[in-house]
């Protein structure tokens, strides 16, 4: 899951520059922004927290039973990351060419 955290961030770092619009120039611009910076936020999050997971389960602190409550809690939060993701990508690249 880690990898899966890194590899949307790749082309996300091409993606800023490659709107052809500033987060200053219109309306359409700051929610373009806001919706792009806020899923690069869940995303950075989610990994900063899969990371530290991975790390604990590796370690002494792995065999403690609340440590597999947190596991869920990780995986439920990808699943939201995801799914938030699809109607943001109908919204921010087929709506406007309606």
């Amino acid at each position: 899951m880690s990898i899966f955290g890194i590899v949307p961030l790749v082309p996300r770092i091409f993606e800023f520059p490659a709107l052809n619009i500033r987060w200053d120039d219109n309306a359409y611009g700051s929610i373009l922004w806001v919706m792009l910076g806020l899923h690069t936020t869940h995303i950075l999050t989610d990994l900063a927290d899969t990371l530290v997971l991975t790390c604990l389960m590796f370690s002494r602190h792995g065999d403690n039973l609340r440590r597999y409550g947190d596991v869920e809690d990780n995986a439920l939060y990808w699943n939201f990351v995801v799914a938030t993701w699809l109607p943001l990508y109908g919204c921010i690249y087929w709506i406007p060419r309606l």
